[in-house]
This record gives C-alpha cells, sequence and structure tokens, in this order.
C-alpha cells in the first residue's frame, strides 16, 4: 500500500525521520516523512469485536435461548473497550518496530480523546522518548500534506510566507506619503 507524496517545493525539508500516527478507534494511518516527502507505509484496521455466548453470560430473554443477544449494556462497553486495548497494543508494537528499523526520531500522534487515552496507556518508554505531539481529533480522510500541516505548523508558515513573497506586487502595496 506504500505510496510516495512530494511536498511543495516551497515547504522546507524535514530534517529528522519522522513518523505521523492518524486514527480513528477502527483504523489508522502510518504515514513516513522525511526530506521532502511523505510515504504512507500502511494502513492498520481493528480486529472485529467477536460476539459469543461464552460461559457465565446471560442471553437476552428475546433471543429464546438462540444466537447471541446480551442482557445488558454493559457486555457491549466491554468488548469495545477490549478491541480498543487490543488494536492500541498492536499498534504501539507497529510503532516501535519501525522506530527501530527506520531509525524514526519524532513521532506525532492524533486520535479521538477516548482512543488516545487508550494509546497513551500501553505507550512504551522508547515512544514516548520521541514522541513530539498528540492531537485531539479524527484526521483519518485527510490528503496526506493537511496531515502535515495539522503536526506541524512552522511548515505550514513557511509555505505561506514563501508564497507571500512569490505574490508580491507593487500595484498591491498601499501609496507611500
Amino acid at each position: 500500500m506504500s505510496h510516495t507524496i512530494r511536498l511543495p517545493d516551497a515547504m522546507p525539508d524535514v530534517d529528522k525521520p519522522t513518523l505521523l500516527v492518524v486514527c480513528d478507534s477502527h483504523q489508522c494511518r502510518l504515514l513516513d516523512v522525511g526530506g521532502h516527502a511523505i510515504a504512507e507505509k500502511e494502513m492498520l484496521e481493528s480486529k472485529k469485536a467477536e460476539y459469543s455466548d461464552g460461559p457465565g453470560r446471560t442471553q437476552s430473554p428475546a433471543a429464546g435461548g438462540k444466537g447471541g443477544m446480551f442482557s445488558g449494556p454493559d457486555d457491549v462497553n466491554q468488548f469495545e473497550k477490549n478491541r480498543m486495548n487490543s488494536f492500541a497494543n498492536d499498534l504501539m508494537k507497529h510503532i516501535e518496530q519501525a522506530v527501530r528499523e527506520q531509525g524514526i526520531q519524532a513521532v506525532y500522534i492524533s486520535a479521538p480523546a477516548k482512543f488516545l487515552s487508550v494509546i497513551r496507556s500501553h505507550m512504551t518508554p522508547v515512544i514516548q522518548k520521541i514522541l513530539m505531539l498528540e492531537i485531539d481529533g479524527n484526521f483519518v480522510k485527510e490528503p496526506s500534506i493537511e496531515i502535515l500541516g495539522r503536526f506541524r505548523p512552522d511548515l505550514k508558515e513557511a509555505v505561506k510566507s514563501l508564497r507571500d513573497q512569490e505574490n508580491y506586487s507593487p500595484k498591491k502595496q498601499p501609496p507611500k506619503k
């Protein structure tokens, strides 16, 4: 799934190998940024929660003894917590592997607040040491360059100032007094 996007010429180079981790609670994009390019490495997806009638579980009277209906909201909520914990654990393993193999020196993470707190609880000291920024939000569907701009507003400002210089025109300047 890896594809590379070249950054605009006006944008300065990213000086150290960087990993952008953009998640919602069901999927995660891993973007590798370095030099003058963004490479989308992979998309991780959460495993589906398995609903079953395990021992010690009560069925809903509506199920009539057949099927996997739950008798209360706590069961589904616990499945969702387990799924998010499992997904965060898998995600941290992938990030740590990328840090080791690719020499990543900076990690930026964005996720909705609920999942971000789960990610924090699974974060290893290696990742905490190079974590630059955490952002609360769901940006999974945004283009890669926009995501980089969210994490590194200094790069976005550099592009804006260079564009302003390119568009300089004496006609747009106020008259001298």
